[in-house]
């Protein structure tokens, strides 16, 4: 609370794809502000974007209606949270992200966290193709290796 992430992809690729799907590999930088507090309250739209964002990493989403998911490496593995793109009671927690980077990757919009709910984004999703996927249901998948990873999705 009190803090807004932003995030610059700097570059996409197509990594791997198959009927039904893509993986698409961005290289991004991420940075935190504190928000200003006024009376104890933070100021989310007093925010400004970063000078600086932090190192260069590299993502994935795996651009799909029957499967779509954004896929990043932490400690050595690699997670895939899967997404139901455009479920607006879906998004939460530790997939907020996910959701708003699968938007930017795939379908180059910027959202913002308060749009992921909005009947305006479900119904752009509905009209992408977008359904319940019943592995959103587990939410998020471990990978020890690329090669598992790449499985999963069928590469």
């Amino acid at each position: 609370m009190g803090e807004c992430s932003f995030t610059e992809i700097i570059a996409m690729s197509t990594a791997a794809q198959r009927p039904g799907g893509e993986l698409v590999a961005a290289k991004e930088r991420s940075a935190v502000v504190k928000a200003p507090l006024k009376d104890g309250v933070p100021q989310y739209d007093k925010v400004k974007p970063p000078k600086f964002f932090g190192l260069v990493k590299v993502s994935y989403a795996f651009c799909s209606t029957e499967l779509p998911a954004f896929v990043f490496y932490s400690d050595g593995k690699f997670f895939a949270h899967v997404l139901d793109v455009g479920d607006t009671g879906g998004v939460a927690g530790f997939n907020t992200d996910s959701h708003l980077l699968y938007w930017a990757i795939c379908h180059k919009k910027i959202l913002r966290e308060a749009d992921l709910t909005s009947e305006e984004l479900a119904k752009q999703a509905q009209e992408l193709g977008y359904h319940k996927v019943k592995e959103a249901e587990k939410g998020q998948y471990r990978f020890n290796s690329r090669r598992k990873m790449m499985q999963f999705f069928g590469l």
